[in-house]
């Protein structure tokens, strides 16, 4: 393995890797942050297959500049590096090599390991970085991300927790109300320990769990034409878990005006609905277009007509799902468009929204947006 460059991809014994490396060979390890975690070689660059494929430049800008350095690749057998090697050599790279028998040999030879510098946001993400359409660069957008929750009850519940599992960055959850034993049925959030207490009391003990890496801000109070404008200062992505029209139409109307995204949900006993006003584009509709105030009757309280607790387990969860998009702009969102679903008989549709020209809140002058994503 010289300098001189190489017309094939040649394959090195653990012994001899070793060996050449002090020569000055880099060490490229392709395996996963959790198998980085059990030791790689003294010295060795981790860079995962998934980013290589990804063709992620974020994490690819560690590799050597120089495409005739001596590169050799290992995994924990030699599968995955015989690949890396191969988009190694499409990126120009000509002095290649695989390490025969991966860590796994390595180890049974008894080589010297070394534990890597612990990258904990990389291991907790592992399964994001592994997507196709991820990458460090999504991730890094999530983690850049600020996303207010206007409710911490069955739509709230799971929105919370699947974008704090996800990394957003700063999560703002804003609620009045307190745990009482009927929430726990569908509030998975909550728990038996907090019965109670304020829920988001509750909320950031669970979500602050659940990945300490997320800044979390809790509000206890009830969101109001006096609160909502120092709320949203600084937030790329809404997400309405209310229960009535007065907020919901204030959190519109106030996100419409600057350019704020908005994710709505609602639930009625086996049904729900959730759609996606990106109020960054000027052909958006809103709620109001929707459910126009004059025709809106207000919705029945789930503690009068019940309701099953996974519905609002789904509903939350896509805007948890909707609020990913929004901000890492993989994927379609549902932006322009209504899905609802029936969980009794299993029915799903997705219809087409428009922006109405007599609507009241779209027809005012718009702030536009506050911070680009």
């Amino acid at each position: 393995m010289g300098s001189e460059g190489m017309s094939a991809i040649q394959s090195v014994s653990p012994q001899q890797a070793l060996a050449l490396q002090a020569q000055g060979a880099l060490m490229l390890d392709v395996r996963t942050p959790a198998e980085w975690h059990t030791g790689v070689a003294p010295k060795a660059l981790c860079l995962s297959l998934a980013s290589l494929l990804n063709g992620d430049e974020q994490a690819c800008q560690s590799l050597p500049a120089d495409k005739n350095t001596p590169v050799m690749l290992v995994c924990e057998t030699s599968q995955r590096s015989q690949q890396a090697a191969g988009l190694l050599a499409q990126r120009g790279y000509r002095n290649l090599a695989v390490v025969s028998g991966g860590m796994a040999a390595w180890r049974t030879h008894g080589l010297p390991l070394e534990q890597p510098p612990v990258d904990e946001a990389a291991l907790r993400y592992d399964r994001h970085l592994r997507l196709p359409q991820w990458g460090h660069s999504a991730q890094q957008k999530l983690g850049d991300a600020h996303v207010l929750m206007v409710g911490a009850g069955g739509l709230g519940s799971p929105a919370a927790l699947y974008l704090t599992a996800a990394g957003v960055g700063h999560l703002t959850v804003v609620d009045d109300d307190t745990v009482e034993l009927s929430n726990l049925q569908r509030q998975v959030l909550h728990s038996t320990e907090t019965l109670g207490q304020p829920k988001v009391k509750s909320a950031a003990g669970q979500l602050h769990a659940l990945n300490p890496l997320v800044k979390l801000t809790t509000v206890e109070q009830r969101l109001t034409a006096d609160t909502i404008d120092a709320l949203l200062a600084g937030v790329d992505v809404v997400l309405d878990g209310s229960d009535n029209l007065q907020t919901r139409y204030l959190v519109n109307e106030r996100c419409q005006q600057r350019g704020i995204p908005l994710v709505y949900a609602a639930v009625f006993q086996f049904e729900g609905q959730v759609a996606s006003f990106d109020f960054r584009q000027p052909d958006s509709p809103c709620y109001a277009c929707l459910f126009p105030p004059s025709q809106a009757a207000e919705p029945a309280n789930c503690s009068q007509v019940g309701v099953l607790g996974v519905v609002p387990g789904v509903a939350g969860t896509l805007q948890a799902s909707e609020a990913i998009k929004l901000i890492t702009g993989i994927g379609e969102s549902l932006s322009g468009h209504l899905l609802t679903f029936d969980l009794l008989e299993n029915r799903f549709r997705r219809l087409v929204l428009k922006k109405d020209a007599r609507c009241a809140v779209c027809s005012k002058q718009t702030i536009g947006p506050q911070r680009q994503s």
